[in-house]
């Protein structure tokens, strides 16, 4: 099952706010760009791991020790095992650490003051990459965001106005959904696209960067093409970009369709010209253009399945949208069901 939870709107001709309903005549949804999503913390951000490594980390060295050796004992190996035989730097780094006599030669009056420069200037870059590398998505595309649970309290709540809104249900194997690669967002820390820095080396998503040094001057665009000089890995980095969350929302449930803006057949809203921090190159910015605030996707009738009304909405809001919905011929299979509070005060889903 893939649901859509809606608000209410404001109708002019029943003078009372309703459950959005709009779709039924123009099948039209919205495809959200990532800097407009509701998760602002993690949403399309990789997350920083300094002198310590990531659970992608550990993930790949586990994938490296399986490589070497097909023993059921790899699964078996420690985080310490697998840091020491795969992601401690080896050799000697030639730093202050080991060549204290540098700090006769740098602003720095101790390692430990070099150490903490050094984890400001990454927690710098990354931030300004993070805000880079939303607005270039959101030039580009859109998301769909859809619930596999049609009874869950905290979205009837959140995204439906309290019961007030009603939820779309679609056939989860209709082509539509199919066609823009419908997938679970995870909520696994592992996969999250992460950028690790410790002891001098920098990994991405777990695998080491090849000639790349943490520099106090490192800038936006440096670690843009660190990030994308292996064309190869291009789509994992989408998926834990634009497929992975916060584990703080696994209560959603979510799936998820990324739709190319250009796709959208109707733009409202101001046009929004994207805005960098950093001063970014002709032949870079050629690739960010402008883009409508509200991009609207239509979905086929024929992949919608149902309507939940909440628990709020009154027999005439429904007697409204019931009659809007048998208006349009293409919807004569819809079914209309109920949401509605059992004894234990848990939402069951009734047929209407």
């Amino acid at each position: 099952m893939l649901v859509k939870y809606l608000g209410t709107k404001y109708d002019k001709d029943s003078d009372q706010w309703m459950p959005r309903s709009e779709f039924l005549e123009n099948g039209l949804f919205r495809m959200t760009q990532p800097k407009f999503l509701n998760d602002r913390s993690s949403e399309a951000k990789f997350y920083p791991y300094l002198d310590e490594f990531s659970p992608a980390d550990l993930a790949y060295a586990r994938k490296c020790s399986s490589s070497f050796d097909t023993d059921s004992k790899v699964n078996q190996l420690s985080h310490e095992d697998l840091i020491r035989l795969h992601l401690e730097p080896s050799g000697d780094r030639y730093t202050l650490e080991n060549t204290p006599t540098l700090l006769g030669f740098t602003e720095y009056n101790s390692v430990e003051e070099y150490n903490k420069a050094q984890k400001r200037n990454l927690e710098k870059a990354v931030k300004e990459f993070n805000s880079f590398i939303l607005e270039a998505l959101s030039c580009h595309i859109g998301v769909f965001s859809l619930s596999k649970n049609a009874s869950n309290i905290l979205m009837w709540t959140h995204y439906a106005n309290q019961g007030m809104g009603l939820a779309v249900s679609f056939k989860e194997e209709h082509p539509f959904f199919k066609k823009f690669g419908l997938q679970d967002v995870s909520y696994r820390p592992e996969d999250r696209a992460s950028i690790t820095y410790y002891k001098g080396t920098t990994r991405i998503n777990g695998e080491y960067s090849d000639n790349f040094q943490l520099e106090e001057g490192m800038s936006l665009l440096g670690l843009y093409k660190l990030v994308l000089q292996e064309k190869t890995r291009y789509n994992d980095l989408i998926r834990k970009l634009i497929y992975s969350k916060s584990e703080d929302w696994k209560y959603e449930q979510e799936k998820r369709i990324i739709c190319p803006l250009v796709l959208c057949e109707e733009k409202l809203g101001k046009t929004i010209e994207p805005s960098f921090e950093l001063e970014i190159s002709d032949n870079l910015a050629i690739d960010f253009c402008s883009y409508s605030e509200v991009c609207l996707k239509k979905v086929p009738f024929s992949a919608f399945d149902s309507i939940i009304f909440g628990d709020a909405v009154s027999n005439l809001q429904k007697e409204i949208i019931i009659r809007k919905a048998k208006k349009n011929p293409a919807l004569s299979h819809l079914k209309f069901k109920q949401a509605d509070f059992d004894i234990r005060g848990e939402i069951v889903i009734k047929d209407l």
